[in-house]
């Protein structure tokens, strides 16, 4: 059967220099003091000769330690990966590297050529999948969509040729290869899976991802595995929370608990769209087309695209953050957090954007850390409270619409350039990599007229001190 599900709209916002290595800048007339420290920057000496041309992709982990790629100018012409701290820098690899993640313990896992996926420990560098290698139980591979967690554990999805099964997901540590699924072994609810996709993977070693299947009762699902048997975690033709019955899902996320969060669509409802976060055993909906908003207005669907947009974030507390579409109240749209029992609101689109004299008109990536904070990108609506297109992106972070902070701006000027543009959500790929955040601040790529750079930024207390903790 061909997929139906409609993928959430985004609420899109619109999408050679040497930069000091840190700064202090007040935020809105000094509402708000931000330490910026930049990473690097177009035009900057690269640590293996050459210069950055251009900077994408960034991650950063708890001690403040950024893995980040660019393109790299000289002798050495191509991509690479690098890590710094605004201090120091170091190469991890240089030829067609790209796409890091970095671990708690600095450990950077990283793609060549976009197929093949490696990790670095600062000292040496393995293969934790390559186009080729051999699938357990007989066959090659070619690896397609992956996630990583905290301990360098790879979760991918891959053709296979050579064996009665054509596609897969599996989990890799560098050492041992592990089968999750595969299109020649049943899925619990019968039949066969045609489709495995958008692997997610925890702490645990637990991988969530999504599939088509054909043959058995339900024609689509998100399944929980760990080498062994699968787990259903939403299924189509099942009951959903409140009665409907669920039809086709979007990209799940997990959290070290092994709950999975989605959008789901549902029939046999007056609501078309819903969030749920289920275990296996018991789901619960944190958001559904037509409830309620905290702050009035309906979670809505006027155009059946989708009333939630991506992307949607799970922490470890079981909390969701997503954005929706409003209407029936004084906002068109807004970003929320919720666990199925209570709802947070923490941005709406029409209302004063803190550290500004502007409105946020909408919204983009988000962000959720285990306290609950949330940073999210937006943009505010032209024309009003001295808004233009030279100043109308931000970043915010905050635990609801009462204490949201202003990071960063364009119009802002950081390391003496003026900040033109911020990280856009990519849908194809799963969000901004170039939008990141731990406890003590937000990481991002920001663009600087012809040039970028990876700017780490601390929100500060009266005293000086961090006040993202």
């Amino acid at each position: 059967m061909k997929r139906t599900f409609l993928y959430p709209v985004v609420l899109a916002v619109a999408a050679s220099m040497a930069l000091p290595f840190a700064q202090l800048s007040s935020a809105a007339a000094g509402e708000t003091n931000v330490r910026h420290t930049i990473i690097a920057a177009s035009g900057d000496a690269a640590p293996g000769g050459g210069n950055y041309l251009s900077l994408r992709n960034a991650t950063v982990n708890a001690q403040h330690q950024v893995a980040f790629d660019a393109v790299v100018s000289g002798p050495t012409f191509g991509s690479g990966v690098f890590v710094g701290d605004g201090t120091t820098t170091s190469t991890v690899m240089l030829g067609s590297a790209s796409r890091p993640f970095i671990t708690p313990n600095g450990e950077v896992v990283f793609t060549v050529n976009d197929i093949d996926s490696f990790s670095s420990d600062g000292k040496t560098i393995i293969p934790l999948v390559r186009d080729g290698d051999p699938v357990p139980g007989g066959g090659t591979l070619t690896p397609l969509a992956r996630d990583v967690n905290d301990h360098g554990v790879l979760a991918y999805g891959a053709f296979i040729s050579g064996s009665t099964a054509t596609q897969g997901i599996f989990r890799s540590d560098g050492t041992q290869t592990v089968t999750i699924a595969s299109d020649n072994i049943a899925p619990p609810t019968g039949g066969t899976f045609t489709l495995l996709g958008d692997p997610v993977i925890n702490e645990r070693g637990q991988v969530a991802f999504f599939s088509g299947m054909e043959g058995g009762s339900s024609d689509f699902g998100i399944f929980r595995g760990e080498g062994a048997e699968l787990t259903p975690v939403f299924v189509a033709n099942q009951i959903a929370p409140g009665g409907a019955t669920f039809s086709d899902f979007g990209d799940p996320v997990i959290n070290s608990h092994g709950q999975v969060a989605t959008v789901a669509l549902l029939t046999n409802s007056t609501s078309r769209t819903g969030v749920f976060i289920g275990d296996g055993t018991n789901s619960v909906a944190i958001a559904l087309e037509g409830q309620t908003a905290p702050k009035g207005g309906t979670y809505a669907d006027p155009l059946h695209r989708g009333a939630f947009g991506a992307p949607v974030r799970l922490s470890d507390r079981g909390e969701v953050a997503f954005n929706s579409i409003l209407t029936g109240g004084t906002s068109t749209s807004g970003i929320f957090r919720g666990d199925g029992e209570h709802t947070t609101t923490i941005a709406l689109a029409g209302t004063v954007a803190p550290g500004t004299t502007g409105r946020f008109n909408s919204f983009g990536d988000i962000k959720l850390l285990n306290n609950g904070r949330v940073a999210f990108i937006a943009s505010l609506t032209p024309g009003v409270g001295g808004v233009n297109t030279s100043n109308n992106l931000g970043i915010w972070i905050g635990t609801s619409d009462d204490d949201l902070q202003l990071v960063a701006r364009t119009g802002d000027v950081i390391g003496g350039k003026v900040l033109t543009r911020l990280p856009q959500f990519d849908f194809f790929f799963g969000g901004a990599h170039s939008f990141d955040l731990n406890e003590n601040g937000v990481l991002w790529v920001g663009t600087f007229g012809p040039a970028k750079a990876v700017v780490f930024s601390r929100i500060l207390g009266d005293d000086g001190s961090s006040d993202v903790e």
